[in-house]
């Protein structure tokens, strides 16, 4: 079985009842549910676009 790629901006609710597994994403202020799991991200090329800029951002400090 493969193992799941957690992504580093998901999110668990506090206090929240949206049930288990589910949280957000950090990437664009909680607007998406989501399961934490990079290989079902519906924002897959945002969030690409997102971490490489992330990465540059670091790389050029």
């Amino acid at each position: 079985m493969e193992e799941q790629k957690v992504c580093q901006l998901f999110r668990r609710p506090e206090g929240l009842g949206m049930g288990k597994g589910l949280g957000y994403c950090d990437m664009d202020g909680g607007s998406t549910t989501c399961e934490g799991d990079m290989e079902f991200c519906e924002k897959k090329d945002a969030l690409n676009k997102y971490l490489r800029s992330k990465k540059d951002e670091n790389q050029s400090t």
